[in-house]
């Protein structure tokens, strides 16, 4: 649904990221013209094609009101929260205005008040990333893994396999030269890297002071 979205479960011994909760989006709000004042709307999840989750959302007096019903774990009691997020607006360089919540997270006893254009279900009240510790699920991947994801895209864009230590010579039709090998250059040097920092986590690598 538009900016919408809910994620999937991440092994506990990585931390959470924001893909792993629903999120609401004012970018996503603002272009669907849930914004003006007045504005009353039910906004819904979807995941795996089934519902997956319904928020109302109303526009009053600079602010967001969110009403939504919540629980921690299957086992409790579904509680009823509302929850006030202000609503601020900056000028854009070549006209118009884009609008931002101002996250209501307490942190340490201060509140947050970040300016931000994602807030996530991440706990009873939808909060900005900062506020939960959310990372983004590629910060979560080891630099070995993602030099080797970054190498097999480019081998795919070449037509290439994905073994990272073959070499590649052939040219795709319609490609011009220039760009062939640029690419070719980028895969070479991002599957070297990729295996020289695997080497360094297994051990197999030793740097000297």
């Amino acid at each position: 649904m538009g900016g919408y979205g809910s994620g999937k479960w991440h092994r506990s011994d990585k931390k959470d990221t924001v893909e792993g909760h629903k999120r609401l989006d004012v970018r996503w709000m603002k272009r669907k013209r849930f914004l003006y004042p007045g504005a009353f709307v039910t906004l819904s999840w979807n995941r795996n094609g089934r519902p997956n989750g319904d928020i109302r959302a109303k526009v009053e007096d600079g602010r967001l009101v969110l009403s939504y019903r919540y629980r921690l774990g299957m086992e409790t009691e579904w509680q009823s929260v509302e929850e006030p997020v202000g609503l601020t607006w900056t000028a854009c360089n070549y006209g118009g205005s884009r609008p931002w919540f101002i996250c209501p997270g307490v942190v340490n006893g201060r509140q947050c008040g970040r300016r931000v254009a994602i807030l996530y279900a991440g706990g009873r009240y939808f909060l900005c990333r900062h506020c939960y510790d959310l990372t983004y699920e590629s910060r979560n991947e080891s630099v070995s893994f993602r030099l080797l994801s970054k190498a097999h895209k480019f081998r795919e864009r070449l037509g290439a396999g994905l073994r990272t230590g073959d070499s590649i010579w052939e040219k795709p039709k319609g490609m011009h030269w220039a760009t062939f090998w640029r690419l070719r250059m980028q895969a070479n040097e991002a599957g070297r890297r990729g295996w020289t920092a695997m080497a360094r986590q297994l051990g197999l690598i030793v740097d000297l002071e």
